[in-house]
């Protein structure tokens, strides 16, 4: 598997993790909302880091080559 297959599956797996993260925070109420906002905006600054860093292929082509498997 080459190194940017590996990184894109990271990435996907970070993304999933990271709105499951959401739901959880969601369900649970969480008594500070203020609290649970700043945490959510920390992490679409990290998702968008990470975006801006990713030099593999677009969401896009990752999920043309999938639907070819």
């Amino acid at each position: 598997m080459r190194y940017e297959e590996k990184l894109q599956q990271q990435v996907t797996r970070l993304e999933r993790e990271i709105l499951q993260l959401r739901k959880l925070l969601i369900s649970h109420g969480l008594h500070d909302r203020k609290k649970a906002e700043r945490a959510w905006q920390k992490l679409l600054a990290a998702s968008e880091e990470i975006s801006q860093r990713w030099s593999g292929p677009s969401a896009v082509e990752e999920i043309r080559h999938q639907r070819e498997k």
